[in-house]
């Protein structure tokens, strides 16, 4: 018998929340700024001990994970929304439209490291896959997973030559330069200044991003997952994981037994070859593509299958409120890191080190399921999923239960 759709609902918003947690953790290395200190003053700050701890935590556990969860929930959920029927295709472009609006507002005006924009753009291709059958999703997805080894293989090959994100790089070094900030803008800046300085900051910001998204293969990468999530929902996976259990289980075994070593194989490169960019390259491609993947896919499945014990699901449902609010709570992670790393607040930026702004990452989620649980016992949506929603509707939508 089929799990009802509102305990699907649960998990899948649980599932998120779970990922809210990851992304929260490796945001706040770029959110806090010590990822563009040098090496010499990210060894003379507090913590600094601790270090290569962390470095592997995050490279080993979190690096990649979580946005790849969060874009294997996107595919679902379209999955989910095929079920209404070809007449909900419109108002599945116009939800795209407005989340692209959001995602680069975000991106140009709070935090260059947003990903809705990306989303919104790629989800607009997803109802060009919806006839496409099972097996061809699948073909497609690992084909796009794997092709970073081919494009960067080509770009070594070619001595540079093929190098897709080298135009978009030189005009972000260009921007810079505008700026007076020939080699870069400093690490201390924006903690140091106010407005003034962020936003000179993210003038420049949005143009890296599109640089990174494109140099380091993002673009295949996240529409792969989509496509996975899409073929997941099909498979009804998701709306009653006990009856997968079998697929679960070797889904999360697979995936750990050949996501970990790689990951581990990734952390070690770039610590003993980081400073090799022509052997580091490769490596770093290959071990990321056989790491970031099948181990996100080996923490959802091995959260779903926790899910499938009533002891575990009572906890788990802890997750779901934040997961339900999703949209919300990741743009009030950047706006909160704002405050605590930028000169507008209390600029801690450049002046923590790892186990302290992972910390705090922390607390911001714990926080947040706690706000979540409060606000959804009043409000049918979160403020910004109301947003969304109002805007795609083209209606004020209710708000209070």
């Amino acid at each position: 018998m089929s799990a009802p759709a509102a305990d699907r609902a649960h998990l899948l918003d649980a599932l998120r929340g779970f990922a809210l947690l990851g992304i929260a953790l490796a945001n706040y290395t770029g959110l806090s700024y010590w990822v563009f200190l040098p090496e010499k003053e990210q060894a003379q700050l507090p913590g600094a001990f601790l270090d290569a701890t962390m470095n592997a935590f995050h490279f080993v556990l979190i690096d990649g994970k979580f946005y790849s969860i969060f874009s294997l929930l996107f595919g679902i959920g379209f999955g989910l929304f095929l079920g209404k029927g070809a007449e909900a295709m419109p108002r599945f472009l116009r939800r795209m439209l407005v989340l692209a609006l959001i995602g680069a507002m975000h991106m140009r005006l709070l935090w260059e490291g947003d990903i809705l924009f990306l989303y919104a753009v790629l989800g607009m291709l997803l109802p060009l896959f919806r006839h496409v059958r099972d097996r061809s999703l699948v073909i497609i997805a690992v084909a796009l997973l794997l092709s970073p080894i081919l494009l960067d293989a080509s770009t070594v090959l070619s001595d540079g030559r093929f190098a897709p994100a080298a135009p978009i790089h030189a005009a972000a070094l260009a921007e810079d330069k505008s700026f007076g900030f020939e080699g870069g803008i400093p690490a201390h800046y924006v903690p140091d200044g106010g407005w003034k300085e962020f936003m000179v900051w993210q003038h420049g910001g949005w143009i890296w991003r599109i640089e990174g998204l494109i140099g380091t293969n993002r673009i295949p990468k996240v529409f792969a997952l989509f496509l996975l999530g899409l073929w997941v929902t099909r498979r009804g996976i998701f709306r009653d994981p006990s009856a997968h259990s079998t697929l679960l289980r070797k889904v999360a075994l697979i995936g750990a037994i050949i996501g970990l070593p790689c990951s581990v194989l990734l952390w070690w490169s770039e610590l003993h070859f980081g400073h090799v960019p022509e052997l580091i390259g490769l490596v770093h491609t290959a071990a990321y593509a056989f790491s970031v993947v099948p181990l996100a896919l080996a923490y959802a499945a091995g959260f779903a299958l926790l899910w499938t014990g009533e002891r575990a699901q009572r906890i788990l449902h802890v997750l779901a409120p934040a997961g339900r609010m999703a949209l919300t709570n990741y743009l009030m992670q950047t706006i909160i890191a704002l405050w605590l790393f930028t000169g507008m607040g209390l600029g801690w930026g450049a002046r923590v080190s790892p186990i302290t702004f992972e910390s705090l990452a922390v607390v911001v989620f714990i926080l947040q399921v706690l706000y979540s649980h409060w606000w959804l016992k009043r409000f049918q949506f979160g403020p910004m999923e109301w947003l969304w929603r109002s805007l795609t509707y083209g209606k004020v939508m209710p708000m209070r239960k």
